[in-house]
C-alpha cells in the first residue's frame, strides 16, 4: 500500500513509443501540483523568513513556544530596547540580557529581565508585556496571576476563585477589586478599604458609579483625593451641594442652583419651558411652570399658584403650604410661617378678617391690623374703621411708622366726627413731625378758627374713592365706581361729591383743605421677600457621566493588568507542571 501512495504522487512514466516526448511536460505538471499543496494561508504578506528549527527549540528555554510566540516576544523586547530614555533607571543586568535574547541566545532568565526593565517603564508598557503574555500564551506568570489575566483579557465576564484573586496586600490600587465588581453588577459589594483606594484614580463616571451604587458617600469626601480642580467641584455638587458658592455653581454651569440663588436674592427668575419645567412629567400636566414661577406667583399673593405648587414641591412642604392655606379660615398661624414675610402676601390675600385684628400676635397681624383699618376707611365702613384703630393705637410696641399711621387714622376719626380736639391730641402722638404731619396740623388749627358752618365737607376725597391721597387714578376709579352703583342714588351723590372736590381743587391748585392719609404709603406695604419656607432644599448635582461608561471600565482593566507586574515570574513555568520554578 506504501508503494502504491508513493508511485501516486510521481508523474506516470507511461509505456509506447509516444513516453519519451511527454515526460518533459508530465514532470512539469507533477512539479505544480506539488507546489500548489504548499501554498501558504497568508500567501498575500510579504514572505519572510521565519525562525528555523534551531532557533525554536532555543527559545523554548524561555518559555516561548511556536515561531509566532517568538515574533511577538522579539517585537516586546525590541520595543523595551529601543524605548530607552536618557534618563533610564532599569538595570543594566536586565538590558543586556534583553539584547542577548535578541542576538539569538534566549536564556531562562528572560521574564526577570523584562520585569525588571517594566518596573521602570510606563503603565502602558506594562499593559503592552501582559498582552504578549496572553497572546503568545507565555507561562511567565504565577498561576494566580495566570488566571487573573485571563479573566482581564477575556472578552465575557468570568467568575474568578476566591483564592486565585489578588489579597487586599497585593491589590494595593484596588484595581482588580474594581473591574471585577464592574464585570460582576458588584459595585454595592466594595469594601470602604477598596473604595478609599481607587478613589485617588479612577476615572470619575466611575466615582459617579460608587456614588449611586451608595459606596460612596459625603462621609467619604471623595473630592479630597481628585487632583483635578474641576472634578473636585462637581464631586462636592453631587454628594455636598450645601457647600457649593455662587462662583463655583457658574464654573459648573449648575443652573438649578443658579436659578435658586437668584431667586432667594429676590431677584427675578425667568421661566423654563414646560419640558424643563417637569422633566418626569410629575404634575400630571397641571402646570408648565417649574417651582420657582410659581414661588415667585406665591410671593406676589397669588393664591392661583397653591395647586400647581402641590405636584411639585415635595411632600413635607406640600404640608408646610396647606397650613398657610388653612391658617387663612381663622387668621391663625404657627410661628415659623408667621415668621416667614414672604408669605404675608399670600396670608393677607387669602384672609379677609371678620373683625378687628389684635396687633399684639404678631408683626404681620400688626400690619393687617393696619390695613385692615386703612380698608376699611376707604370702603366708608367708620365703625368697623373705629374698632380697628382704638387696638392699634392701645399697641404702643409695633413699629414706629406704623403706630404714626394708626394716630393719623384716629385723628382723621376725629376730624369727621369734627372733634377738633381729639384729632390734635391723636395728632400729638406721633413722635416724627413729617411735611405730612405738619399738614394735618395746619389744617385742624384752621378749621377750628372756622364757624362749624363755614367749614368744608372733613372728609379726604380721594379715601372716599378709595384711593390714597393725591392719587393720579381717581378718575378711572369714579367712572368704575360709578358704573358699579349706578342704580344707588345715595351712593352716587356721595361719588359726584367726591369727584367735584377734587376737580375743583386740582383747578385751584389748592389741596390744602383735604386731610392727607396716609402719611407713608410704605408702611401699609406687604413686604418682597421670597418665601423661603416653601423653597425646597436644594437636590445634589444630577450625574454627568454616562454609567459605566467602556472608557472608563477599560482605564480600571488596564490598571488591574499593570498590577499584574508582581506576578511575573524570574523563569517560565514548566510545560508539563503548573508551579513555578522560580519566582
Amino acid at each position: 500500500m506504501w508503494e502504491q501512495m508513493v508511485n501516486d504522487d510521481r508523474p506516470a512514466t507511461g509505456l509506447g513509443p509516444g513516453a519519451s516526448t511527454h515526460r518533459a511536460d508530465m514532470v512539469e505538471a507533477w512539479r505544480e501540483q506539488r507546489r500548489a499543496r504548499r501554498v501558504r494561508p497568508d500567501a498575500d504578506e510579504p514572505r519572510t523568513t521565519g525562525p528555523d528549527g534551531f532557533t525554536l527549540r532555543r527559545w523554548r528555554r524561555a518559555g516561548v513556544f511556536g515561531a509566532d510566540a517568538v515574533r511577538r516576544v522579539e517585537r516586546l523586547l525590541a520595543d523595551l530596547r529601543d524605548a530607552r530614555s536618557d534618563d533610564e533607571t532599569a538595570p543594566d543586568w536586565a538590558l543586556l540580557l534583553l539584547a542577548r535574547c535578541l542576538d539569538g541566545d534566549p536564556l531562562a532568565q528572560l521574564p526577570s529581565a523584562v520585569k525588571a526593565v517594566l518596573e521602570h517603564r510606563d503603565s502602558r508598557d506594562v499593559v503592552t508585556a501582559m498582552t504578549v503574555v496572553h497572546e503568545a500564551g507565555l507561562p511567565w506568570l504565577t498561576p494566580p496571576g495566570q488566571t487573573r489575566l485571563e479573566h482581564l483579557m477575556g472578552s465575557e465576564p468570568t467568575v474568578v476563585p476566591r483564592e486565585m484573586r489578588p489579597t487586599p496586600t497585593e491589590d494595593t490600587a484596588g484595581a482588580f477589586a474594581a473591574q471585577y465588581a464592574l464585570r460582576h453588577d458588584g459595585l454595592a459589594g466594595l469594601s470602604p478599604t477598596v473604595c478609599a483606594r481607587i478613589l485617588p484614580w479612577v476615572p470619575v463616571g466611575i466615582v459617579d458609579d460608587l456614588i449611586d451604587a451608595g459606596v460612596v458617600t459625603r462621609d467619604d469626601e471623595p473630592w479630597k483625593t481628585r487632583p483635578d480642580a474641576g472634578e473636585r467641584d462637581y464631586l462636592r455638587a453631587r454628594l455636598t451641594p450645601e457647600q457649593v458658592d455662587q462662583e463655583t455653581a457658574e464654573a459648573l454651569g449648575w443652573q438649578e442652583y443658579l436659578r435658586r440663588r437668584r431667586f432667594l436674592d429676590g431677584e427675578h427668575v425667568d421661566a423654563l419651558d414646560a419640558e424643563a419645567a417637569d422633566p418626569a412629567g410629575e404634575n400630571g400636566g397641571e402646570t408648565d411652570e417649574d417651582v420657582y414661577s410659581l414661588l415667585e406667583r406665591v410671593a406676589e399673593g397669588d393664591a392661583g399658584a397653591i395647586k400647581g405648587l402641590e405636584y411639585v414641591l415635595p411632600r413635607y412642604l406640600v404640608l408646610t403650604l396647606r397650613q398657610v392655606r388653612d391658617g387663612a379660615l381663622t387668621g391663625n398661624w404657627p410661628a415659623d410661617i408667621l415668621a416667614d414675610r414672604g408669605l404675608w402676601r399670600l396670608m393677607a390675600a387669602l384672609w379677609e378678617p371678620k373683625a378687628a385684628v389684635s396687633p399684639r400676635r404678631s408683626t404681620f397681624h400688626a400690619l393687617s391690623a393696619l390695613r385692615h383699618a386703612y380698608d376699611s376707611l376707604c370702603a366708608g365702613d367708620l365703625k368697623k374703621a373705629r374698632a380697628q384703630v382704638e387696638l392699634l393705637v392701645e399697641h404702643d410696641q409695633g413699629d414706629p411708622g406704623q403706630e404714626a399711621e394708626a394716630w393719623n387714622m384716629s385723628a382723621y376719626l376725629a376730624l369727621l366726627d369734627e372733634n377738633l380736639d381729639g384729632a390734635l391730641a391723636a395728632l400729638g402722638q406721633i413722635g416724627e413731625n413729617s411735611p405730612r404731619t405738619a399738614h394735618n396740623r395746619e389744617l385742624l388749627e384752621r378749621r377750628r378758627t372756622r364757624a362749624r358752618n363755614d367749614r368744608p365737607h372733613p372728609s379726604n376725597p380721594y379715601l372716599e374713592l378709595g384711593l390714597p391721597h393725591q392719587s393720579p387714578f381717581w378718575k378711572q376709579r369714579y367712572r368704575d365706581l360709578r358704573r358699579e352703583f349706578a342704580d344707588d342714588r345715595e351712593e352716587a351723590a356721595r361719588l359726584n361729591r367726591a369727584m367735584r372736590r377734587i376737580q375743583q381743587a386740582e383747578q385751584q391748585e389748592d389741596l390744602s383743605d383735604f386731610f392727607v392719609l396716609p402719611l407713608d404709603a410704605d408702611a401699609f406695604r406687604l413686604p418682597d421677600d421670597p418665601p423661603v419656607t416653601l423653597v425646597p432644599p436644594l437636590e445634589p448635582l444630577p450625574r454627568r457621566t454616562a454609567p459605566r461608561h467602556a472608557d472608563d471600565v477599560e482605564t480600571v482593566r488596564r490598571r488591574a493588568l499593570a498590577d499584574l507586574l508582581p506576578t511575573l515570574l524570574n523563569a517560565p513555568r514548566r510545560p508539563d507542571h503548573q508551579h513555578r520554578t522560580t519566582h
